[in-house]
């Protein structure tokens, strides 16, 4: 079966946000098998103390249960993409094939700030003004100041969240960006948890892998050859934040496409096979 021609299970970024999927798409009508999972929302994680293993094996749960027992692709979106390997790898167990994995600038999990913050977000807040979307740029500073306030907390974050929750759940009615971005913050805190025992019992993923990235994700190639042997990398213009973005939608949509065409081979997984004398 050609690769358009299968469910794709697409895992967004730690906003939540289902990212638009028609670079994804050979063909408008492609949208109709688009499978978009989302993640819990601040309470939920907060009441459950949930754990980013237990994410993982409820995403493969709704995958199981959303999906019929085909080739399925899974694309993961920045920290989806961590979620995307592991519920590949768990679907494989389970004996669901698995055609591919497509991973969407998706590089190292920390709850810690990484070099050059302050520069990023500098530059994304000029860009925002260079093209003229003042709206774009007053959410990104609300973001931020709610940002700074979370990091305040720090490790105390999850149980501060639990004593004041009437208090939050009130601010999050007032301002959706402050409960999108206390989801974010726990989000990532779980998995960058779960990050050095994903790495201290790394699996390899037998599906053959495309990573999707910009120049300044270059750094984490390496993890993903460690866990993806077969990996194909293929660069993309712009920055995390402007994937995207109209200007550079038409590079994302070749890349994937680019990648899933070798996803529709006869023999999907040819060097595992090989390495296990089959």
């Amino acid at each position: 079966m050609n690769a358009a021609q299968l469910p794709l299970v697409v895992l967004p970024g730690a906003r939540g946000h289902a990212p638009d999927c028609t670079p994804f798409c050979a063909a408008p009508s492609d949208l109709d098998r688009v499978v978009i999972l989302h993640y819990p929302a601040w309470r939920a994680q907060l009441e459950g103390e949930l754990t980013a293993e237990a994410l993982a094996e409820a995403l493969v749960a709704e995958i199981l249960g959303r999906v019929p027992p085909d080739p399925v692709v899974l694309l993961g979106v920045s920290i989806g993409g961590h979620f995307a390997y592991a519920a590949a790898l768990r679907l494989e167990s389970l004996g669901h094939p698995v055609a591919g994995l497509c991973l969407i600038d998706s590089g190292t999990i920390t709850a810690a700030r990484s070099a050059g913050w302050k520069a990023r977000l500098a530059s994304h807040a000029a860009d925002l003004l260079r093209r003229g979307r003042p709206g774009a740029l007053a959410l990104h500073a609300r973001r931020l100041a709610w940002r700074g306030l979370f990091r305040l907390a720090g490790d105390d974050l999850p149980s501060f969240a639990r004593r004041h929750i009437a208090a939050l759940e009130r601010l999050s009615r007032i301002d959706p960006a402050f409960a999108e971005e206390l989801g974010m913050r726990l989000l990532i805190r779980i998995t960058a948890a779960w990050m050095p025992s994903l790495e201290s019992h790394t699996a390899r993923l037998n599906a053959p892998a495309a990573l999707l990235r910009t120049e300044a994700s270059a750094a984490n190639d390496d993890l993903w050859r460690k866990r993806c042997p077969e990996l194909r990398i293929i660069d993309l213009p712009g920055n995390h934040e402007t994937l995207f973005e109209a200007e550079n939608a038409p590079a994302l949509h070749a890349a994937f496409l680019a990648a899933a065409a070798a996803w529709s081979r006869p023999d999907p997984w040819p060097a595992a096979r090989r390495a296990q004398g089959g």
